[in-house]
């Protein structure tokens, strides 16, 4: 994973032996996933500023040595907090969309049965949502490296659902990039605007008048830029 170094960071000086003694009983993954989940569950209570390195050693129960230890800095922490996104929130989508590919459902009940599957995850952490977007500001406000992890590690898994999923096949007037991309927009959207009023019916007309668009497109009923594979 990046960031991970097998070295303290410059200018800290742990007590290497009772780090490494320390590192011994728990795998190193384990440590790190460990460290993510605490910069999560405290970001979310308290704010992305609140995640000093120190009270996430205190989150995780661990010294400083052992954080310092497992991620170079703060931002290669909070990196590998961006790359830990997809997986939580975007598994029950892929549930979603292997259960109504084996169902036989169409293209657009499809499309729509996966966003619900969205809906259900936005709803039930709207903590994990704003932190994303915490993340992806302050990032952008430095180097925009974490920003760039975690917006990447959404297309790319939002382009496999296009491309394995549905079964699109892109041209030169519309790539599936281009296409997780509409789709991505869509979804950050209408979670901010969820977060602001956390109205289910303003979003779920915006979602059925948007989407409608999207399938009516890459039916052909549009510009028909999109092949529908086997």
């Amino acid at each position: 994973m990046r960031g991970v170094r097998d070295r303290p960071a410059s200018g800290f000086v742990p007590d290497a032996g009772r780090i490494v003694k320390a590192m011994s009983r728990v795998p190193a993954e384990q440590r790190r996933e460990q460290l993510i989940e605490a910069t999560i569950d405290l970001a979310i209570e308290e704010g992305l500023a609140a995640a000093s390195v120190r009270r996430i050693a205190d989150r995780a129960n661990v010294s400083l040595g052992v954080v310092h230890y497992c991620f170079n800095s703060k931002e290669a922490l909070l990196s590998g907090v961006a790359e830990s996104f997809a997986t939580p929130i975007l598994g029950p989508v892929a549930a979603a969309i292997e259960e109504g590919d084996a169902q036989g459902l169409s293209m657009r009940d499809l499309v729509f049965k996966a966003f619900d599957a969205y809906k259900v995850q936005m709803r039930r952490a709207p903590g994990r949502q704003l932190l994303s977007y915490e993340l992806a500001a302050w990032s952008i406000r430095s180097d925009g490296e974490v920003a760039r992890v975690l917006y990447t590690t959404y297309l790319d898994v939002l382009e496999g659902f296009i491309s394995e999923g549905l079964k699109l096949e892109g041209t030169e007037q519309l790539s599936t990039r281009t296409l997780a991309r509409v789709i991505l927009s869509l979804v950050d959207g209408v979670t901010f605007s969820w977060l602001v009023d956390r109205d289910d019916e303003a979003i779920d007309e915006v979602v059925r008048i948007v989407l409608d668009s999207v399938v009516g497109h890459l039916e052909g009923t549009a510009l028909g830029s999109l092949n529908v594979g086997g």
